[in-house]
């Protein structure tokens, strides 16, 4: 997985489509998981934006509704090879860590449960790599809502500008980190209808 990705990052700078100089990943589920490993990994990249991605598949194996394909590609159970679980988490090697992150998950996700998302935004936080945690309201695995959607666009295309080219937000985009605690609010609120 990492050296296909990396193999295809050195030829698209090579063929002159990439900016070896100004680069950044995103990428949501499985591109969440290797935007992960990735940021554990190297530090080519100027900016991350990781969404619902697996960090720690030890935990992920109870977490999430899918076991059983976990089980073959990681040859048993966390608890009959711990090893390889944790080998293939990007949290072992957190350490390495230092572009600066901005982590997406839907609240509610059974596939990729927040808790994955928690775990690497703690771990940046107490590292001091830059990261900001974007909670989106719902139960699915994608963010299903039009609105919130373009907030995640919005933010991570801000995230970019800021950390790959240096510029100035032409937006605040934690004004968009706000308006879904809002949301969330509001759909607490009882309603008036009988």
């Amino acid at each position: 997985g990492y050296e296909v990705i990396m193999t295809g990052v050195d030829h698209l700078i090579k063929i002159g489509l990439a900016d070896g100089d100004r680069m950044g990943v995103m990428g949501w589920s499985a591109g969440g998981h290797w935007s992960n490993w990735i940021l554990t990994h190297t530090n080519r990249f100027k900016a991350i934006s990781s969404g619902a991605g697996a960090v720690n598949w030890t935990s992920m194996y109870a977490q999430s509704d899918i076991q059983r394909g976990r089980e073959f590609y990681y040859k048993g159970r966390p608890y009959e090879n711990f090893e390889h679980y944790w080998d293939v988490s990007p949290l072992k090697y957190i350490r390495n860590a230092k572009t600066p992150t901005l982590i997406h998950v839907v609240d509610g996700d059974p596939r990729v449960p927040r808790p994955q998302s928690e775990e690497l935004y703690m771990a940046l936080v107490k590292l001091g790599v830059p990261t900001e945690f974007f909670v989106y309201p719902g139960s699915t695995h994608g963010i299903t809502e039009p609105r919130n959607q373009l907030v995640k666009m919005v933010s991570e295309f801000s995230w970019m500008e800021k950390w790959i080219k240096g510029k100035a937000a032409w937006f605040d985009w934690k004004d968009l980190l706000a308006t879904l605690n809002d949301e969330k609010e509001e759909s607490k609120e009882p309603s008036d209808t009988p």
